[in-house]
This record gives structure tokens, sequence and C-alpha cells, in this order.
């Protein structure tokens, strides 16, 4: 299987190269896709408002023939967003069912707050320092610093443009996990059970030690849950 993964805002693809070289249960190829102004589409348009992201996206991934039931998504923060919605555009409009969905770091959509990510956007610096995530090199060149900045603001208002909904009960994928950290500024441990309703299967929840960025200094929290969530998945199709 193919596991396609979306960044956190400000995010790139790079800061997730440690899932491309790992193991993980049952997947054989890993894809980390940027947003426009860095990487690969650093040229590329920036998105007028989130839901030009998930067209964006789906458009990618049916370009790659990916399998029905056989690929997974995974986002942290933002792109825990972005890989629920693309997986519910890709139910809805091209009959195309990810096997998992695994979502890190975030709320659940009923509690989105697009006035939060307004005064993050308006915070810049400071919101970036509290949140973490970024190496304390950057900030020490102050081009480098504005570079990050921008490209995290823009991220934050396509987020803007994202509505809060409750969960549809006609079109919500099948089964996932939700990780977050237990001292995560953006997420309270309280809201996670949110998300069961997202899913048609309960999804397990899983609460580790540390902050949002709480795979950034230890890799294996992100992957062993990976790993011990899609075998159990994988397992559990084999036998039915």
């Amino acid at each position: 299987m193919k596991m396609i993964c979306f960044p956190h805002a400000g995010g790139m693809s790079g800061y997730y190269s440690f899932l491309e070289k790992a193991k993980i249960t049952g997947i054989s190829d890993i894809i980390v896709y940027d947003y426009p102004g860095r990487g690969k589409v650093i040229s590329d348009t920036d998105y007028e408002c989130f839901q030009d992201c998930i067209d964006d996206m789906c458009k990618k991934i049916i370009a790659l023939d990916v399998v029905n039931k056989e690929f997974v998504l995974f986002g942290h923060s933002m792109g825990a967003y972005v890989a629920y919605e693309t997986a519910c555009k890709l139910q809805k409009d091209y009959n195309l069912y990810p096997f998992y969905i695994i979502l890190s770091g975030q709320k659940p959509p009923c509690n989105a707050s697009p006035k939060h990510y307004k005064m993050c956007a308006n915070n810049g610096m400071n919101f970036l320092k509290a949140l973490g995530g970024v190496p304390d090199i950057i900030f020490q060149n102050k081009e480098f610093a504005q570079y990050f900045l921008d490209i995290c603001v823009s991220d934050l208002k396509i987020l803007q443009s994202y509505e809060p909904h409750m969960p549809d009960a006609h079109n919500r994928p099948f089964c996932g996990s939700i990780i977050c950290g237990d001292n995560d500024l953006e997420v309270s441990i309280e809201e996670l059970k949110g998300w069961e309703d997202y899913f048609e299967v309960k999804p397990s929840i899983n609460i580790v030690s540390g902050t949002h960025f709480y795979f950034q200094n230890a890799h294996n929290k992100l992957i062993d849950f990976m790993n011990a969530e899609l075998k159990k998945a994988i397992e559990l199709r084999n036998i039915k």
C-alpha cells in the first residue's frame, strides 16, 4: 500500500523524511506532499482557500492510480484536516476509499476555530516559537526565519477558510486512529474523544508524552504507533 502524508502549517516534506526511511507495516511507498511555496512546488500559486487544497490533493492522489482501499492517509496538525477532508472527497466524488487514516495533533472538525488561526497568523513569530517544531537555528537567521514565517502564515490563512462541521453519517472514513501529545498547546486531551463520530468504526486514541511536535526528537513514537495500528487493521481485514 501507499501512505500519503500531509504536513502541518508551515511544514515541508523534508520534515517528515524520517517516515520515508521507516519500515511501516503494509506500506511499500510513502509520499509526502508539499503545499505551494516550498519544496518541489515552490513556484506554484498559493491556494485561495482550504477547499482548493483538498481539490488539489485529490487530483494528485488520483494521478497516482491508487487502488480502492489500498492506500493510507496521514496528516499532522493542519495536515490532519487535509487528510480527513481529502478522504471524504475521494469517497464522495471518486468512489475511492482509503484503507486507513492516521491523524495526529488535531482537534475534531467541530472544534476547528477560524478565529484562532487568524490570531496565530497575527502573532507570527511568537506563535511559531511557542508551538515548536522549528529548529532554533532557523530563528538565528533572519532570512530563514522570515521565510518560515511567511509560509506558515500562508497556510494559516488557508485554515481560516476551513469550516467547522459535525460528522456526516453518510460520508465518513471507515476506520482510523488518532495520536496526540499530552502537552499540546493546540489540542486538549478532552477534545480528542470528539473524533469518534467522524469514523464508521470508533478510532483508537493514543496520548503520548510531548508537545504539539511530540515526534520531533522521538520519531519512534509516531512510527511505532503507525505500525501497531496498521498491523491490527491488516489482521482484521485478513480475518474477514
